[in-house]
């Protein structure tokens, strides 16, 4: 299948691989007779939607399994060992000596109360004993400035570091034993654009300097392409496809692996959307605008996380505004202060006329059912010991909105049907029991049933997998045109911000830098901080050079000459107003 692999022997072969998970309701077969070699120095990426078997067959090789799932049949061979056979203890030794694994939260896998050195220290002391301190201290700090750290983020703790460094100490620790195989768990699926360039460039490099394999796991095609030499798609627990990346992007065999190629939303490609005919906002009985920011800023401590700012959205016409930017920008500072968790620092935000910070109860209530959020984590936006039904309905009855429970029973099954899930499928379910992509869907038909008129998206889809993605901000955008919502969309991917946007504002630390139409931002961006973050948008491009580490892309330097730029304004649109920022430079 593979032209012109090397003929070394394999780092890992995976032959016949079965993995079955036992239930109350029958066996769940996860891996269904995988076979499969990853050989020295080759990255073969395993791609697919959510439960496609990726991580599971990963845990398997870590023999990691979570009970009660077990191997079934077939054979692991790591580097002619079939650690199926080992003892705990022997598995143990070959855990990150041999074969490392990458986690995907990086936030959630180091120890909180530690520094990073000592964490580093542990693995090496795990597998060769005490040693010298200074020898200690040698390997972590080698590790740490292959990684492209500073030195000093040895005394760090984790909450001291940002999510692209605290990845990139993972992957430190997962390389300091020089093992034969490393598999990264989708290893930047949480981070921006550009922060994931740099991991990535900095995974390749380092998987290249010690020659290792590489199993990277992951949904985005994008990133894949720009990264991996060989693709692996699995598709529920079957390797439906395998091949270089070459063969499978120019030539892809199977459906599956066509639809996850053009699940990818591109920057001036094909639409992903239906815009129909625009609905009419909802009728209000006020004549001030639905929002507004009037000099606006946001200070902790001696750090401005939000620079004044100042705009109106008038909401007489549903508008979709996305607010795009690295972690850090300032996005979701902008968002909490909309929605009147976090008071401005300076500065008033005004919801149809009445200041959000000095409303009385039931002004506050109104306002509550008005402004609603879609949240970034599916996961943490529901109680796991209520179904879904409750979780709808509780919202719905302590508004005021329930008449009946027929009309409360209506309203749920209506919210669902319009965010395209069955309502008898899904409204007698726990959380725990559905997709993520199931999860945020919900989340969005939660706020729809309140009729708000302003929907707060802080990153509604950066957890789930790539082809759900659009489908869930097809929805959104449906419901604006539907319901004449107006959307305040935050997020940092900006394929997607191109074509659901009516109007785009590009954060860079705090401030707004580049505005106007998504056409004219992202289509043909003038600020050299724009440029930075579309130049970072991994695509399924093998033209590129995303991922090479190539020595003239130093965002480092580019975000200097960004900060030195002046703002950028491009064009209005009917309905937003942004007042120009005074010049900061």
């Amino acid at each position: 299948m593979l032209d012109d692999v090397t003929t070394d022997k394999p780092v890992l072969t995976l032959k016949d691989l079965s993995i079955e998970f036992p239930t109350p309701a029958g066996v769940v077969q996860a891996v269904k007779a995988l076979s499969l070699d990853i050989h020295k120095g080759r990255r073969v990426g395993f791609i697919g939607e959510s439960g496609s078997g990726k991580t599971t067959t990963a845990l398997a090789v870590m023999q990691m399994l979570a009970e009660p799932g077990r191997v079934s049949g077939g054979t692991i061979d790591l580097g002619g060992t079939n650690i199926i056979e080992l003892s705990e203890e022997e598995m143990r030794q070959a855990r990150l000596s041999r074969v490392a694994y990458i986690p995907q939260g990086a936030m959630n896998s180091l120890n909180p109360v530690m520094r990073v050195e000592p964490q580093m220290w542990d693995g090496i002391i795990a597998h060769e004993g005490h040693l010298e301190r200074g020898e200690l201290k040698r390997r972590s700090d080698a590790a740490l400035a292959s990684v492209g750290l500073p030195l000093h983020t040895a005394d760090l703790y984790p909450h001291e570091l940002s999510g692209g460094m605290k990845q990139r100490v993972c992957i430190a620790m997962g390389i300091i034993l020089n093992p034969e195989l490393i598999i990264a768990d989708e290893p930047t699926s949480a981070l921006d654009v550009v922060t994931q360039r740099q991991v990535m460039q900095t995974l390749k490099a380092i998987q290249t300097d010690i020659g290792s394999g590489l199993m990277l796991i992951g949904h985005d095609m994008g990133l894949m392409a720009q990264t991996v030499d060989e693709l692996a798609v699995l598709k529920d627990g079957e390797l439906v496809e395998h091949g270089t990346v070459q063969q499978i992007l120019q030539a892809p065999a199977h459906s599956y692996t066509k639809d996850l190629i053009s699940s990818v939303p591109l920057v001036g490609g094909e639409s992903f959307l239906n815009p129909d005919a625009r609905a009419e906002a909802p009728k209000r009985a006020s004549s001030e605008p639905l929002l507004r920011f009037e000099n606006v800023r946001k200070d902790y401590g001696s750090v401005t996380a939000l620079h004044p700012m100042s705009f109106t959205l008038h909401g007489d016409t549903p508008q979709i505004i996305s607010i795009v930017g690295q972690s850090g920008s300032g996005k979701s500072t902008m968002g909490s202060i909309m929605l009147g968790f976090n008071p401005p620092s300076e500065g008033r935000v005004l919801f149809e006329g009445q200041d959000v910070t000095g409303m009385n109860a039931a002004q506050s209530l109104d306002f509550r059912k008005n402004v609603q959020a879609v949240f970034q984590d599916p996961y943490a936006c529901f109680n796991p010991f209520y179904r879904v039904n409750h979780a709808l309905k509780f919202p719905y009855k302590q508004f005021g909105l329930a008449t009946s429970e027929a009309a409360t029973q209506r309203a749920m099954e209506e919210a669902c049907e319009a965010v395209g899930l069955d309502p008898d499928l899904v409204l007698q379910r726990y959380p725990h029991q559905l997709s993520g992509g199931q999860r945020q869907r919900l989340i969005v038909a939660r706020a729809l049933m309140l009729s708000p008129k302003l929907l707060i998206a802080d990153e509604p889809v950066s957890m789930v997998d790539a082809s759900l993605r659009a489908s869930i901000l097809s929805n959104i955008y449906d419901l604006k045109d539907k319901y004449g919502i107006s959307i305040l969309y935050i997020t940092h991917d900006l394929a997607t911000a191109y074509h659901v946007s009516d109007y785009v504002m590009v954060l860079f630390k705090g401030h707004v830098v580049e505005a106007g139409p998504p056409k004219e931002v992202i289509g043909a961006p003038q600020h050299p901080y724009t440029k930075l973050l579309i130049d970072s948008i991994p695509w399924p491009d093998l033209e590129r050079s995303w991922g090479d580490g190539r020595t003239d892309w130093d965002p480092t330097k580019l975000e200097a000459e960004a900060a030195r730029a002046e703002a950028v304004y491009r064009g209005a649109v009917p309905g937003f107003d942004l007042t120009k920022e005074t010049p900061h430079g």
